[in-house]
């Protein structure tokens, strides 16, 4: 999906870069452009619904990374999601706004909140199906309609998911709810191809395994991890020079894209020490101020910021 000559790629981007030439590049004129224009609306739906199977994560399993990927679809895409997709699904669909409210909570707050309610339902129906196997168990008079060793089986089965929830901090809420939060990264054609397959996978395996840090409720460790691939970008993919982390961030012949800028990447940075340093109030920064949710949110936040990074790399 990733490349821009499959089918859905290339059907995304020949309709895509056909809605911008009629609205002048500006996504501010599609919504008034579709009300006067039916063909306009009528190629914002074309474009809403060739998109939706353009969508890299609509096909993944349990990576949140691909690569490697074509930058002019990584280009358009992310420029679809940042600017078009909004104005092309009210042009499609109508102002929607009004049925659910003002809601002035930033972005981030709706995600969790869209994400945590989702897990929600999800875990409470596992629960809810692990009840219903008890209590079917303990209908002797049932018994009879299984087969041999089956009322056995699910037994031990319940013993185990209640072992792992004793003995465990496992969160299947908080699994579900972190997972839906982590952005999908499409690793340029361009960085991948400046490893040999040992090392694509090295870099591959860092990043996957921040993002199952974080999805399986091990912060500190992603925030680490990020840190880590923060510095091997910026070493082999943007040449940053600089004795430290620091300085190489702040090299003046550095320059990061928009949606990564120096200040989000400072962040990181001072977020990693606070991990990495625990005790050295010089080097630690932000992290005793963030409970469970805050942080959570602000690894996302960062998540995003270390995804604009890899994929603005030449």
């Amino acid at each position: 999906m990733t490349n821009k000559d499959s089918p859905e790629a290339l059907a995304f981007l020949t309709v895509f870069n056909r809605l911008k030439g009629l609205v002048d590049d500006d996504p501010a004129n599609i919504v008034p452009d579709a009300e006067k224009d039916e063909s306009i609306r009528d190629l914002c739906a074309d474009l809403f619904f060739t998109a939706h199977f353009a969508d890299p994560p609509s096909a993944r399993g349990p990576d949140t990374l691909t690569a490697p990927a074509d930058p002019v679809f990584i280009r358009a895409w992310r420029e679809y999601e940042a600017d078009y997709a909004g104005p092309v699904f009210t042009a499609v669909f109508g102002d929607l706004s009004g049925l659910v409210g003002e809601d002035h909570r930033t972005l981030p707050d709706r995600r969790w909140d869209a994400a945590d309610d989702d897990a929600r339902e999800a875990s409470s129906g596992i629960e809810q199906a692990m009840s219903f196997a008890q209590d079917n168990i303990e209908q002797e008079h049932r018994h009879s309609s299984f087969q041999e060793g089956f009322v056995e089986e699910v037994t031990e089965g319940l013993k185990a998911w209640d072992k792992l929830h004793s003995e465990t901090r496992f969160d299947l809420r908080g699994i579900f709810r972190r997972r839906a939060l982590i952005p999908f990264v499409l690793i340029p054609r361009s960085v991948a191809a400046k490893y040999g397959d040992k090392d694509r996978q090295s870099l591959l395996t860092n990043l996957q395994q921040a993002h199952d840090a974080f999805v399986f409720g091990v912060p500190h460790a992603s925030i680490a991890m990020m840190r880590s691939i923060m510095e091997a970008v910026l070493r082999d993919h943007y040449r940053a020079s600089g004795v430290n982390l620091k300085a190489m961030i702040n090299d003046r012949r550095f320059s990061p894209p928009r949606t990564a800028n120096k200040a989000a990447l400072h962040r990181l940075r001072m977020l990693a020490n606070s991990v990495l340093h625990l005790g050295d109030k010089r080097l630690s920064s932000g992290l005793p101020n963030l409970d469970e949710e805050g942080l959570e949110k602000e690894i996302v936040r960062l998540l995003f910021v270390l995804r604009a990074l890899i994929e603005g790399a030449k």
